[in-house]
């Protein structure tokens, strides 16, 4: 899975990134794919983004690179959640991908997002209460 990983986001191939995030693939992700899955979160060349979270929370990848830019493609919405609604899917599944990284950098970026008084991180936080 690296090497298909590498090649989509280095060519910055948002078909190739899809099929790269298809499901059947979730399993197929380890260490070696994390910076990519991290170079990915950060660009703004695909829409993305919440499966590159969902993969990152479903699959359980623990590891700190990615809070950073969990927590941007959670407070920026105009630049990384443009297609998010009213429930915000995208940005629940940041909080979901931060509680499982659950270190004392993720957990910091929660109660950034604490601070925001938004509902659905509020409702996405009660299922961890």
């Amino acid at each position: 899975m690296k090497d298909e990983l590498k090649k989509t986001v280095e060519a910055k191939d948002e078909q190739g990134l899809i099929q790269c995030l298809d499901f059947n693939n979730l399993c197929k992700f380890d260490n070696s794919c994390y910076e990519y899955i991290e170079k990915a979160l950060t660009e703004t060349w695909h829409s993305q983004h919440e499966d590159l979270v969902n993969i990152i929370y479903i699959g359980n990848l623990s590891d700190d690179r990615f809070v950073e830019p969990i927590l941007n493609i959670a407070i920026d919405k105009k630049r990384f959640r443009w297609y998010d609604d009213e429930l915000e899917a995208t940005l629940r599944k940041c909080v979901h991908a931060l509680k499982t990284i659950n270190s004392e950098i993720s957990n910091k970026a929660l109660e950034k997002l604490k601070d925001l008084n938004n509902e659905n991180v509020k409702i996405a936080l009660e299922m961890y209460s």
